[in-house]
């Protein structure tokens, strides 16, 4: 007897108190990424025939970034391996395989131009490292850090620019390629949990622990001012910008989402949604956020930490 795969029905996450999930999205806004033990979950947001796995890591995954030109995907461990493996064949086969340093990778970014990655996380003596992703060759120096790194990203156009976001309450800005430390930001009290650049490469954000946003010039690397007074009233673990960059959705612990109209580098408030308080399950105050946006509206997709239940709105449209 012969047996055929008809589809693949993915585990939700593995969420952890505390720590936001990081999720990839494709160029499309077709697929979503995310990490499940030593697996990598692709899951196709409108045809579950589609949904995918690639399980060739050792260790557990913790993110997994599309490339820009959607070919080419890029996974971390806990072990500090990146793998870079292609998205066209069914059988993904592993283009590269690089360890920029030893201990868990907690997020990465890639160039526009799908030749550079930038990765943060907890090493020995190295919590970041940017790389060639042809070759593994190092094109610059994450330094001015000394814990763990939460957040990563490149500006997406030129001239390039990089940031980090980490356990000290910095947030780290490079000029390159090769990238070079230029200077820090210390407006975060506490924990920076992420920090994202607008699509148009205008400005740059950061969310904290201390329920702070604070914007930035992306090309001058200074500071625009706060967003809100605070934004949340818990800590923010989650932003992403629509893909024409003209509204920003923001979640934290407060229970809350908040979307954001973004004009230049101006970023105000438009409306709130409050997550449903499950109170008869006696639901966990603590909440993970996961953020996507695809093309004309933003979907999220949420999940309440003990009871794993998984929500999904699409809301906001941005058409």
């Amino acid at each position: 007897m012969s047996l055929e795969l008809v589809n693949i029905i993915p585990p939700l996450p593995r969420v952890v108190r505390g720590k936001s999930v990081v999720f990839g999205e494709d160029p499309k806004g077709n697929y979503v990424l995310y990490g499940n033990g030593n697996s990598v979950i692709i899951r196709n947001l409108k045809d579950i025939s589609k949904n995918d796995m690639y399980t060739q890591h050792s260790g557990a995954v913790n993110v997994a970034k599309y490339s820009p030109s959607g070919f080419y995907i890029a996974s971390a461990d806990k072990f500090g391996k990146v793998r870079i493996w292609d998205t066209v064949n069914a059988e993904h086969v592993l283009k590269n395989e690089f360890q920029p340093f030893s201990g868990p990778i907690c997020d990465l970014a890639w160039t526009s131009d799908n030749q550079r990655i930038i990765v943060g996380g907890t090493g020995q003596s190295q919590f970041g490292a940017v790389f060639n992703a042809e070759t593994g060759a190092s094109v610059g120096v994450i330094m001015g850090v000394s814990k763990n790194i939460n957040s990563v990203d490149f500006r997406p156009t030129r001239p390039y620019r990089a940031i980090t976001g980490n356990d000290e309450g910095l947030v780290n800005y490079f000029e390159g390629p090769p990238f070079t430390f230029k200077h820090y930001f210390k407006h975060h009290t506490t924990f920076v949990n992420i920090v994202r650049f607008c699509p148009s490469g205008t400005c740059f954000v950061s969310g904290g622990a201390d329920g702070k946003i604070f914007v930035y010039d992306a090309q001058a690397g200074t500071t625009i001012g706060e967003v809100g007074n605070p934004a949340h009233s818990g800590g923010v673990y989650g932003i992403c910008f629509s893909t024409d960059g003209s509204r920003m959705l923001s979640g934290s612990a407060d229970k809350t989402l908040k979307l954001w109209k973004v004009e230049g580098q101006e970023i105000t408030a438009l409306s709130t949604h409050q997550f449903p308080n499950d109170t008869s399950h006696m639901v966990a105050d603590t909440q993970v956020l996961l953020l996507f946006t695809s093309d004309k509206y933003m979907t999220l997709v949420y999940y309440i930490l003990h009871w794993r239940r998984c929500y999904t709105l699409q809301a906001w449209g941005l058409a």
